[in-house]
C-alpha cells in the first residue's frame, strides 16, 4: 500500500515562549514492513539537527532560538508498506533481544503485572505465538480503550488497576507482561492509516512488538486486536513511550500550552 501522510502538531502560548528543546522521532526508516519513497520534517522558525539514537531511530533536536507564541511541527511523506502478517524480522544493527527485557518507570513490574503474566505459560516454546496473541486480547479485555481516563504519565500499572486507558497505556501493559515471562518486548510508535472501524487512526499511534527466536520481532496491537498489517506505519522504538514518544522536550516561558495535532492520510493506493 502506498500511503501518505500529513501530520501537522501545533503549540499556542499564552506568553511568549522563550526557549525550547524538543525531540522529535517523527521520520520512519525503510525495512521489511515499509519503504520510504519521501518524508519532510519541518518547524518554521526553529533550528533542528538530525541525529540517531541508541535504537536506531531517527530523530531531530529541536531548538527555539528567539521567543515565539506558537510553534507548528508538520511532517508530510509517503511511505510503501506491505503486510507480513505483524512479522519485522530483526537487522544486522540491531540491540541484543534481551535488552528488552529491562524495566522502565513506565512498564515496572508490580503485583497486578506479575498476576496478569502468571496466567499464561510458555511450555511448550512452540505454543509461543499463541501465548502471545492471548496476552494481546486480554489486554484489550482489561484495558478498555477510553481517551481521556489516562495522560502521558500513566504507567501500565496504573491503567491495568483502572481497568482502561489509550494505545499507549495498553502497549506498556503488554511489554510489561512479556517481560516478566522472559520474552523480549518494546514499544513502538508510528502511524495507522485505517481499517478497524475506529477513531484510532486520528492521531500517531502506539502498539508493542515481541521477539520469537524463528521469526525475529512481530507486532502486536491489542488496541486494534490484531498484528500489523499494510496500513501500519513504524516511525520509532523503544523500552517505553518515554523512548520513543514522537515530541518530547522542555521549555523556559510560554505560559499555559494549548497542543493541536491532525493526522491525515489524503492518499492510500493499494500496490502489488
Amino acid at each position: 500500500m502506498l500511503i501518505r501522510v500529513e501530520h501537522a502538531t501545533s503549540y499556542q502560548y499564552s506568553e511568549p515562549l522563550l526557549a525550547t528543546t524538543q525531540y522529535l522521532r517523527m521520520t520512519p526508516l525503510s525495512g521489511g514492513t515499509q519503504a520510504v519513497e519521501s518524508w519532510a520534517l519541518t518547524c518554521p522558525g526553529a533550528a533542528m539537527t538530525q541525529w540517531q539514537d541508541q535504537y536506531g531511530n531517527v530523530c531531530h533536536t529541536l531548538t527555539v532560538p528567539k521567543p515565539v507564541e506558537h510553534l507548528d511541527i508538520k511532517v508530510c511523506g509517503l511511505v510503501r508498506t506491505r503486510d507480513t502478517d505483524g512479522v519485522v524480522g530483526t537487522a544486522s544493527s540491531e540491540l541484543p533481544s534481551m535488552l528488552y527485557l529491562r524495566e522502565t518507570p513506565y512498564t515496572v513490574v508490580t503485583d497486578p503485572i506479575r498476576a496478569f503474566a502468571g496466567r499464561y505459560s510458555l511450555e511448550p516454546k512452540e505454543d509461543l505465538i499463541q501465548t502471545l496473541h492471548a496476552i494481546m486480547l486480554a489486554v484489550a479485555d482489561e484495558v478498555a480503550y477510553r481517551p481521556g481516563d489516562t495522560d502521558v504519565q500513566t504507567t501500565g500499572t496504573e491503567a491495568l488497576e483502572q481497568g482502561s486507558g489509550v494505545c499507549q497505556d495498553q502497549a506498556h501493559v503488554f511489554c510489561a507482561v512479556c517481560r516478566v515471562l522472559g520474552v523480549p518486548a518494546r514499544y513502538v510508535s508510528g502511524y495507522l492509516s485505517h481499517g478497524f472501524g475506529r477513531d484510532a487512526h486520528a492521531a500517531s499511534h502506539a502498539w508493542a512488538e515481541a521477539f520469537i527466536d524463528s521469526l525475529g520481532w512481530v507486532g502486536f496491537d491489542p488496541t486494534n486486536r490484531a498484528c500489523p498489517n499494510e496500513s501500519y506505519i513504524r516511525t520509532a522504538i523503544g523500552l517505553d513511550y518515554a523512548e520513543a514518544s514522537p515530541v518530547r522536550g522542555v521549555r523556559a516561558g510560554g505560559g499555559v500550552e494549548t497542543m493541536t495535532v491532525r493526522v491525515s492520510f489524503p492518499s492510500q493506493q493499494q500496490t502489488q
